[in-house]
């Protein structure tokens, strides 16, 4: 998990000191974050409008103004209504109170006594949800850099077409000023005649209209109108921007065609310039799954090693490999849960992720310079026996690119661990290319990939394990205990079936004794406490080995290597000593996983 490294100022409401004084002493236990506290509304206002504050801690109950009226206060005004708020009260009378706070714009609600763990977990969330907007922020600016020196006009469009965003290019062409165009309805400025003069309803307008049935607008003689009135001749295309099937804007780019000296000139940028934008898109993609980020990049490799031993022209060598780049670029509209899922796709799944090549091709289709890459990349996932998708192609009718790009991406997918499978050697891969020739392989292909990718090295570390902060989150959700954030033992099957290097291992299994005594003489909380702090021991002492909450009270250890004296450092625990819990643990050796234990895991 990526630590915290912005400062975060949060705001604490509530008209009792004491009060104040415990969430601010909570507050002070997690890194960058500074308490800032309000014993009344009046206070809270005024701090708000004064201090940069990232989130509220906000109590119902208080005097004067109570924190639903100063909480509309927070929402009526333009500085402070995004800030998260997140109630703290006694109040626990009825459900009517927390659905007033959620209606008027809480984003959490906890009642008194606080649970601290559950506060100090919900703020840690809120912050990391912040250095994801952070780093969104970051990437807007990037592509707002990009915008603002692609050489085209660009604007966006919200759903209510209204100017969101438009670079100098655009202003300079049509001749507004920024302010008198963004957070308009650009329909009344420069769409509304045509080239006779003839007004043209926003129901009539195409670029308008792609923002109801979602189709790209691409126009090649289309006018402009300038702000005295005249017509500018344009090139333009209308992308609808859309996450998953909601459509929530439009972004325009459009070329002034005035100058036609400076075709030649516009026309090489506006290739770079949509090269930029493609790999901004592929970035995207490889934002959500670092694994996805190396395929693309070691297909591309593996397709110009086969395409040259093919004796292919340079030409079609570089068409091929910007094809590879992008053979994955349709996983933009692939929803999360199944392009991160840390596990073996369903058959349900399987068909929804086949989806990405026809999303892939319609979004590359339908720009020029990138027709033929996406005949190619549609043909990718197709078998020389037929018994592929999209369209169950066979043999000659695979395009000779696809043919080579078919090869190139199952030779990655069988040469890098995934979660759910594990890696196989280069001698290994090659053999079953060779063994699938004429069935999903073209056999002129695999007779050039067998001398192409025989001596190239592949990075033995590259796998789906956890990468990023997201991809720490997926795995958390999937694999680890919620209370110890060790491991669940679900996990221990993919550990022992594709995760450990050698073919032997010791295990460790841990039991806590008279642990349900001492929670009934201490309260869950204690012991909760307890078994935290014991996965957190155990885990610094055996920083090597993978560590495991089996049940309530049981822990198992995996270790390629034999622990000395486990028994000796179990008594360092300090928490054994100074209470009636004991343990026990028991070593076990695997000696063959392949014979013994991963036909029994399976």
């Amino acid at each position: 998990m990526s630590e915290i490294v912005h400062n975060y100022n949060i705001l604490c409401v509530d008209d009792n000191e004491n009060n104040l004084f415990t969430l601010s002493t909570l507050l002070k236990t997690l890194k960058n974050v500074q308490s800032i506290e309000a014993l009344n509304a009046k206070d809270a206002l005024q701090i708000l409008l004064t201090k940069q504050i990232d989130l509220i801690l906000l109590d119902v109950q208080m005097p004067e103004i109570n924190g639903y009226e100063l909480t509309k206060m927070i929402k009526s005004n333009k500085k402070t209504k995004d800030i998260p708020i997140i109630f703290v009260t006694a109040v626990f009378k009825s459900e009517e109170f927390i659905k007033e706070g959620f209606k008027l714009g809480a984003v959490d609600y906890l009642t008194k006594p606080i649970d601290d763990n559950q506060l100090l977990n919900k703020i840690s969330l809120y912050l990391r949800v912040f250095e994801e907007k952070n780093k969104v922020a970051q990437s807007e600016k990037r592509f707002y850099d990009i915008a603002q020196n692609v050489g085209n006009g660009v604007y966006i469009l919200d759903m209510h077409h209204k100017t969101t965003f438009i670079n100098n290019e655009a202003l300079r062409i049509l001749g507004f000023t920024y302010e008198e165009l963004i957070n308009k309805n650009i329909h009344d400025y420069i769409h509304y005649k045509d080239i006779n003069n003839n007004l043209i309803e926003p129901r009539n307008c195409p670029v308008h209209n792609t923002l109801k049935d979602g189709h790209i607008y691409i126009d090649n003689d289309e006018y402009l109108v300038t702000k005295d009135g005249s017509f500018v001749p344009v090139s333009i295309v209308v992308t609808p921007l859309s996450i998953g099937h909601a459509i929530f804007g439009t972004v325009v780019v459009f070329t002034d065609k005035t100058h036609i000296e400076k075709v030649s000139f516009l026309e090489k940028e506006k290739i770079k310039n949509q090269e930029q934008m493609i790999h901004s898109m592929i970035e995207m993609i490889e934002s959500r799954d670092s694994y996805t980020a190396g395929h693309t990049k070691r297909v591309a490799e593996y397709c110009v090693l086969i395409a040259k031993e093919m004796n292919y022209s340079d030409e079609d060598i570089k068409l091929l490999k910007n094809a590879a780049w992008l053979h994955d670029i349709g996983k933009i509209s692939t929803p999360d849960a199944i392009l991160l899922k840390p596990s073996k796709l369903n058959d349900t799944e399987y068909l929804l992720i086949q989806d990405h090549l026809l999303s892939g091709y319609e979004m590359l289709s339908k720009i020029d310079q990138y027709k033929l890459i996406a005949n190619i990349i549609l043909e990718h996932h197709e078998k020389f026996d037929g018994s592929g998708y999209p369209n169950g192609l066979k043999s000659e009718e695979i395009k000779p690119l696809s043919r080579i790009m078919i090869v190139a991406d199952a030779f990655d997918a069988m040469t890098t661990n995934r979660v759910y499978k594990a890696k196989k050697t280069i001698d290994v891969a090659l053999n079953e290319l060779k063994d699938l020739s004429a069935k999903h392989f073209h056999p002129e292909v695999v007779k050039a990939a067998l001398i192409a990718l025989k001596n190239i090295e592949i990075d033995s570390e590259i796998s789906q394990l956890p990468k990023t902060m997201i991809e720490e989150q997926r795995f958390s959700y999937f694999y680890r205990d919620r209370l110890t954030n060790l491991f669940i033992i679900d996990y221990l099957n993919l550990i022992l079936m594709y995760h450990i290097t050698s073919n032997a291992a010791y295990t460790y299994e841990i039991k806590l004794h008279n642990f349900s005594k001492y929670n009934k003489e201490f309260g869950w909380k204690k012991g909760d406490d307890f078994l935290i702090a014991f996965a957190v021991f155990i885990s610094n002492l055996y920083p090597d080995s993978i560590i495991f909450r089996i049940e309530g009270d049981d822990f198992l250890i995996l270790s390629e290597m034999k622990i000395d004296d486990i028994q000796k450092d179990l008594t360092e625990f300090p928490l054994f000593n100074e209470s009636v819990v004991k343990y026990s643990a028991v070593e076990d050796y695997i000696d063959n996983f392949d014979s013994k234990f991963k036909q029994k895991v399976v």
